[in-house]
């Protein structure tokens, strides 16, 4: 049986607590008809960077509101072998996935795929490595929830072949949000 609709941030939190359920995740992103007015509290901007706006997490999961400005991505890079979904509830996002080659420090872009207004997609680590990038004309909301907390993230830079490992950070966090302890 599938999840009634989610119109309420208050309701998704509670699905979330629950867990995935019988559908998983994908079910409960399907689910979300939560109206633009009900995210205007975790919305932040930033014309410099993509911000990560906290809406709910615990050790079991991180659910992040990111809104991006026009031509804003992020760095070549993965979340420390977590599950993550995505679903654009305003504008569209591209995502490419790259094959890293740790040795010859080089990555090569696999796949490209855009996800459009109302759709969501799913993201692993043995996926690859992957860049999100904002390709609509103007900002883009973005939902994100990844199955355990992402507390580190491997970043590639190709111009400097290098790797390097960082800690996410939040612009924003909700009362129910947990801040990554300090490295």
């Amino acid at each position: 049986m599938p999840i009634a609709d989610i119109e309420t941030v208050t309701q998704l939190k509670k699905n979330l607590n629950l867990g995935p359920g019988y559908g998983g995740y994908v079910e409960l992103f399907n689910a979300l008809k939560i109206p633009m007015k009900e995210w205007a509290p975790y919305c932040t901007d930033n014309a410099d960077h993509y911000t990560r706006n906290c809406v709910s997490s615990c050790d079991g999961y991180e659910f992040i509101l990111m809104c991006w400005q026009k031509g804003q991505q992020s760095a070549i890079h993965s979340f420390d072998f977590q599950e993550g979904w995505i679903k654009v509830i305003e504008g569209e996002l591209t995502i490419e996935t790259y094959d890293v080659d740790r040795d010859a420090k080089s990555c090569e872009l696999k796949e490209t795929i855009t996800v459009q207004e109302g759709e969501s997609t799913y993201l692993n680590d043995s996926m690859g490595f992957h860049k999100v990038v904002n390709s609509a004309s103007g900002p883009t909301k973005s939902l994100h929830l990844h199955v355990e907390r992402v507390d580190l993230w491997e970043i590639f830079d190709p111009e400097e072949k290098s790797f390097k490992s960082i800690q996410p950070r939040y612009d924003s966090l909700d009362d129910d949000c947990q801040d990554y302890p300090e490295k």
